[in-house]
């Protein structure tokens, strides 16, 4: 497979359409995914005029380029092109045109989400925004003000608490639907270290397959109280759930497909970890459809940089 051929570009002009499709013309492409985006009439509940978007050209044609050339690695993409609008632009026009060709429809569809999600976050273009009260905004990526908060470094934070880490050695269900459950345990720590494309250290997961989507996992403190509550099982560990990372105060179902810093580490939720047969033996009969909805099961993700995670305490 040749290297991915790749078109990043800002314009003060509507995009042409025809023009940036024709670039992703490849006779090995099964797939090709398009994204419009448009400027919308309102904001956080509040009704918007129009909007105003400016960028440094150079550095924002260098991350761009960037962003585009990783994940189309990653997804094994043919072709990525993307184009941010610049300047003024009035309710309904389009200030971002993405698109994608692979080879099969399922790497293109998650690589034009995951690109989007990357655009959205990091690249450094920041908006000006005009509501019908007259008042202005000025939004930097991601939605946040532009003056206020911490210096934006391009990821998302989380601003979550983590209540407990769990690590096995060995798998006590996976494979093993049909027979009886693995023997492995399961061990509480306070810290674990994080290796970027690897997993935790210590856990069964760690360094699996390459570009592995569940290098870690996140299990929600408030899912936990919900099946205590609903099976009547008050002091059922959050460890039974086989899950790494038991956090509160973050909507996990929002995060599948983006970037986030979590305690310093890097994360890229990858998919919902959909809950198995055996938590209906771990929690009480029924758990598997309890979990089944809003990724009550948690989010898969991978590490995308080192660092130490550290545990306030159990939920």
């Amino acid at each position: 497979m040749h290297d991915p051929i790749i078109r990043f570009s800002l314009s003060g002009a509507p995009p042409d359409v025809p023009a940036l499709s024709a670039t992703l013309s490849d006779p090995a492409a099964g797939a090709v995914v398009t994204f419009d985006g448009r400027v919308r009439d309102h904001n956080e509940g509040k009704p918007v005029k129009q909007l105003e978007y400016q960028a440094y050209p150079a550095l924002a044609v260098s991350m761009g380029t960037n962003i585009l050339t990783e994940e189309a690695v990653r997804h094994g993409l043919l072709r990525a092109t993307a184009l941010h609008r610049t300047g003024t632009l009035a309710i309904g026009e389009p200030a971002v045109w993405l698109g994608v060709a692979s080879a099969h429809r399922g790497a293109a569809f998650d690589a034009a989400r995951a690109i989007m999600e990357r655009l959205k976050y990091e690249l450094p273009v920041w908006k000006k925004e005009t509501y019908a009260d007259g008042t202005v905004d000025w939004i930097g990526p991601d939605n946040t003000p532009a003056d206020g908060g911490d210096a934006f470094d391009g990821t998302a934070r989380w601003d979550a608490v983590l209540k407990d880490i769990w690590i096995s050695g060995g798998n006590d269900f996976r494979g093993r639907f049909g027979g009886p459950r693995g023997d492995h345990g399961i061990r509480r720590v306070t810290q674990v270290e994080c290796v970027a494309g690897l997993g935790l250290k210590g856990d069964r997961y760690f360094g699996y397959k390459e570009d592995f989507k569940g290098q870690v996992t996140f299990f929600a403190a408030e899912t936990v109280d919900e099946v205590r509550a609903h099976f009547n099982r008050p002091d059922l560990s959050s460890g039974e759930f086989r899950r790494n990372l038991i956090v509160r105060g973050v909507d996990l179902s929002e995060w599948i497909g983006k970037r986030f810093r979590f305690q310093g580490v890097e994360f890229e939720g990858s998919e919902e970890c959909k809950p198995c047969p055996w938590m209906d033996q771990v929690a009480g009969p029924g758990a598997e459809r309890f979990l089944a909805d809003g990724c009550r099961g948690g989010l898969r993700a991978r590490i995308l940089s080192d660092g130490i995670l550290t545990a306030e305490g159990p939920p």
